[in-house]
């Protein structure tokens, strides 16, 4: 039983579902355990589901912290439902929103990035110079810990984001460049755990943390739920109020935990990391108390 102040779609009226479809112009949903599980199959009844709000006429972002694949790698898994049509443009990535970010200030430094190679190849495809990959090897001595940690060239940006490849040279690395009060600390997804298999693996929240704890440093957010990554949302639709847009999500911390301090209205779905017991067991004024709860995305359409 979820809690009495959240909405269950399903037990809503005919009139109450037009009137929550009436309340809300503009749509950002999450994609992982949202519409499809984590780059698997489609979510049955989401793709029925998507086309609804888009019959509707309603704006659709897809809005993820899935770095580990690529933009192209979203569109392709939309493609093959050949009733929707989403295109790049709908697509929010960790990797574009930072590349967005570094070209609103004008950056044009070195970057060290910790992050899968689709990731970093946004930011190459988009101009910015990466530093070069040492080949992994197992650091054996001091003095090869040393020329891992302090044998590179300075750096004017560390980014963090899920590397699967991550050590403890490399964190020990980037907490060394961020000795530099000039070099930016920037990260992408800043998830505490991410969907694995049957259960969560440690996200790069975790690792975010040590090096922010190291350096005494926050570094700016660009993935959910980072504050810097909310006026970038509400740039693709200025002219539209923040309690005019529905973000549809499965994590209570990165998706309505985010909308809600950005003043959207939430749909909580449960075919992600998040159960019914856990929405019941928050106080009834809690900050990540979604305004709306379904079993899926599927709950959308009509009974």
């Amino acid at each position: 039983m979820c809690s009495s102040s959240c909405k269950v779609i399903k037990q809503l009226s005919a009139t109450e579902r037009e009137k929550f479809f009436d309340s809300f112009d503009v749509v950002f949903c999450d994609c992982d355990g949202v519409v499809w599980y984590t780059m698997r199959d489609f979510i049955p009844g989401s793709a029925k589901a998507i086309e609804e709000l888009q019959h509707r006429g309603k704006q659709l972002t897809f809005v993820t912290n899935n770095s580990i694949s690529s933009v192209a790698d979203h569109l392709h898994k939309f493609a093959k439902q050949r009733q929707l049509q989403i295109d790049k443009k709908q697509i929010v990535h960790p990797a574009q929103t930072i590349c967005d970010h570094l070209k609103s200030i004008g950056f044009e430094g070195l970057i060290y990035c910790l992050a899968m190679p689709p990731f970093k190849q946004v930011l190459r495809d988009a101009g910015f110079q990466l530093t070069e990959e040492r080949e992994a090897s197992i650091i054996a001595s001091l003095g090869e810990l040393r020329e891992a940690i302090f044998g590179a060239e300075s750096v004017q940006a560390v980014i963090i984001d899920v590397d699967f490849n991550l050590t403890a040279a490399k964190l020990m690395r980037a907490h060394v460049q961020l000795q530099n009060p000039n070099c930016l600390f920037l990260a992408g997804a800043a998830d505490a755990l991410i969907p694995f298999g049957t259960g969560d693996i440690i996200g790069p929240g975790a690792f975010i943390d040590v090096v922010a704890q190291s350096t005494g440093r926050q570094p700016t957010v660009l993935g959910k739920p980072g504050e810097a990554l909310r006026p970038l949302l509400q740039q693709r639709h200025a002219h539209v109020p923040a309690n005019r847009v529905l973000f549809i999500g499965d994590s209570l911390a990165s998706d309505i935990g985010f909308a809600r301090a950005s003043g959207y209205q939430t749909l909580l779905v449960l075919t992600g990391g998040t159960s019914n017991t856990d929405v019941a067991s928050l106080p009834p004024d809690h900050a990540h108390l979604p305004d709306y709860i379904g079993d899926c995305l599927g709950d959308l359409c009509e009974q």
